[in-house]
């Protein structure tokens, strides 16, 4: 009977990482910074506009056709908005917004990626990666001044390509793992892109459950050399997620 227990044991976790689906849904508590300009002098997203952390939904589906192949499909919306007593003056998409007049202000980004990954290393306990593909990016920020009444908006759509690696160790029992993605690339005038997220998982064959920090880095602009106007935030936060396996 011990015998038994034994070999059930060892090949549950044996086979912990040779998964054929994998859903992702995570909780992000991504706070904001970076800037918005459409002017001279950039607007920071935080000290000028006071924009404020959200929990934001970030999901992610892996799909693995063969041991060492996996097709990667994520995304998310992150909106952020906030209210401020100004405290100099700003100029946005040709409004210009004065010393301490009140603004409501929002800035959004959606994120969608998919592509292809192949595992370099890849056992029943682990694997690491290198993957590429694809990233839809729309940022959009507006501003509404409650003195006045004047508002504006602008928006940023980009495609661009993304490469990067993947991780995953198993390093003890529960299935205690660790585990993180990196990816990003130059877009060269037209700014620059990075994401990584690291986390510390456990649970069950089935199902599990992991904590981390996750960053990510937008610079999404037009080719211009002088005052490029554009979206560049920065948000970064804990992420907490649960995950759903089939074999």
């Amino acid at each position: 009977m011990r015998l038994l227990a034994f070999l059930v044991l060892t090949v549950a976790f044996s086979q912990v990482d040779n998964f054929r689906v994998e859903v992702t849904a995570s909780a992000w508590h991504a706070a904001i910074a970076g800037t918005l300009q459409s002017g001279a002098l950039p607007i920071a997203l935080h000290n000028d506009l006071n924009l404020s952390d959200q929990w934001t939904f970030f999901g992610k589906l892996a799909f693995k056709p063969a041991r060492r192949h996996r097709i990667n499909v994520e995304g998310s919306p992150y909106d952020f908005s906030g209210t401020n007593a100004l405290l100099r003056t700003i100029t946005f998409n040709g409004r210009t917004y004065s010393v301490s007049d009140t603004v409501s202000s929002d800035a959004s980004l959606t994120y969608v990626f998919g592509g292809y990954q192949y595992d370099l290393i890849s056992r029943d306990r682990g694997h690491f990666g290198l993957e590429g593909g694809g990233a839809y990016l729309n940022g959009t920020g507006a501003i509404r001044s409650s003195t006045t009444g004047l508002s504006t908006s602008r928006s940023e759509t980009i495609g661009l390509p993304l490469a990067g690696a993947e991780f995953r160790v198993f390093v003890g029992p529960g299935h205690l793992n660790v585990n993180g993605e990196a990816k990003g690339m130059s877009l060269g005038g037209y700014g620059d892109y990075f994401q990584g997220v690291v986390n510390l998982g456990a649970g069950f064959h089935n199902v599990m459950f992991q904590a981390g920090y996750q960053y990510l880095n937008a610079n999404i602009h037009e080719n211009r050399s002088a005052n490029p106007a554009g979206i560049s935030p920065v948000i970064s936060g804990p992420i907490f997620s649960i995950q759903f396996r089939l074999f």
